[in-house]
C-alpha cells in the first residue's frame, strides 16, 4: 500500500513538473519575441532558464548550490555536464550563463510551446538524417559562438544515464571536436547524483539540495583532432573524480536511500542511442573538423 501511495505522489508531481515546464516554455516564447525586437536574442535562453529554475525550486523545494560559479562566465567555451535524468532541465535553469545556447534533435522543434521557445531563442537543431544540413548547422553554431563570445551547452554522455550511483557513461567525442576546431576551452560541470531527489525507478520525487562543482576551464589552444581522444579521457577522468567527491544530492529529510543493484544501474525509461547513432555523430564531427582544417 505504501509503495502505491508513493507511486501516486510521484506521478502527481511529474504532472505538476510538466505543467511548470510548459509555463516556462510559454514565458520563453514571450521573452524571446521581446528580446529579439530589442536585438538581445542571445539572452532569451538565460532569462527563461532562470525563470524556470525559480519556479521549479519554489514548487518542489529543490535548491542548487554551485561551487565556483564565476567559471561559468569564462566564455566563449563549450560547457559540458553529466546527463542523469529529466531533472537536468532544472539544473540547466541554474547554471546556464548569459549568451549560451543548446543543441537539440530536430524533432524537438515541433513540440508545442517548448519547440517554439527553442526556435525563437536560437537553439541549434541537428538533423541527423541529413549530414549536409547537420554540418551546416554546426558550422553556423561555431561561427556565432566565437563572434558573440558565448557558450554552447552539451551532454557528452549522449543520453540520460538514470544512474543510482555517482558515475558517468562513456563520453562521445562531438563536444570535444567542436572545442578543438574552434580553439575554445571546455568548461566541465559536475553534478551530484540526483537519484535521491528524483528517480523514475524508485518513484522518488522529493525536495533537497543538488550540489554542483564547476571545474577549471580546459584549454584546447594548439590542439588538433588527433589530440581529441586524449582530451576526452582527461576531461572524463576529472569529472568522474569530482562527481565521486560530490556524492549524492541531499534530501530535505536528510535520508539518502541505498542505490539499486548494478544490474539495474542504467534506466530503461529512455532508449539510449544506438551504436549507429553514436558512429554517425562521431563521423559527422570528424568530417566537420577535417573540412574546416582545409
Amino acid at each position: 500500500m505504501a509503495s502505491k501511495i508513493k507511486a501516486i505522489r510521484f506521478w502527481l508531481k511529474v504532472v505538476a513538473a510538466i505543467l511548470a515546464l510548459l509555463l516556462g516554455a510559454t514565458y520563453g516564447v514571450i521573452v524571446s519575441v521581446i528580446l529579439t525586437l530589442a536585438r538581445k536574442n542571445n539572452l532569451a535562453q538565460w532569462s527563461t532558464a532562470r525563470f524556470f529554475y525559480h519556479l521549479f525550486s519554489k514548487l518542489f523545494n529543490i535548491k542548487i548550490v554551485i561551487d565556483h560559479p564565476e567559471r561559468l562566465e569564462k566564455l566563449p567555451g563549450i560547457l559540458i555536464s553529466n546527463h542523469q535524468s529529466e531533472l537536468d532541465i532544472f539544473m540547466l535553469g541554474r547554471v546556464f550563463p548569459k549568451k549560451c545556447v543548446v543543441t537539440a534533435k530536430k524533432q524537438l522543434k515541433y513540440v508545442p510551446f517548448l519547440g517554439w521557445f527553442m526556435s525563437l531563442s536560437g537553439t541549434f537543431f541537428l538533423d541527423r538524417s541529413n549530414r549536409e544540413k547537420a554540418l551546416s548547422t554546426l558550422h553556423r553554431a561555431l561561427e556565432e559562438l566565437k563572434s558573440s563570445e558565448g557558450g554552447l551547452f552539451m551532454f557528452p554522455e549522449g543520453t540520460r544515464s538514470y544512474a543510482t550511483d555517482p558515475k558517468l557513461l562513456p563520453f562521445k567525442k562531438g563536444a570535444f571536436h567542436l572545442a578543438v576546431q574552434a580553439q575554445i576551452p571546455i568548461i566541465p560541470i559536475a553534478v551530484s547524483n540526483t537519484s535521491t531527489v528524483y528517480s523514475p525507478k524508485t518513484k522518488t520525487f522529493s525536495g533537497g539540495v543538488i550540489n554542483i562543482k564547476v571545474l577549471e576551464p580546459i584549454s584546447t589552444e594548439g590542439l588538433t583532432k588527433e589530440d581529441v581522444p586524449h582530451l576526452v579521457e582527461k576531461v572524463q577522468k576529472q569529472m568522474d573524480q569530482a562527481i565521486q567527491e560530490l556524492g549524492f544530492s541531499e534530501t530535505t529529510d536528510g535520508i539518502i536511500e541505498a542505490p539499486l543493484s548494478p544490474e539495474v544501474e542504467i534506466g530503461t525509461s529512455v532508449e539510449p542511442e544506438t551504436e549507429t547513432d553514436a558512429n554517425e555523430e562521431t563521423t559527422l564531427l570528424a568530417h566537420l573538423a577535417k573540412d574546416s582544417g582545409n
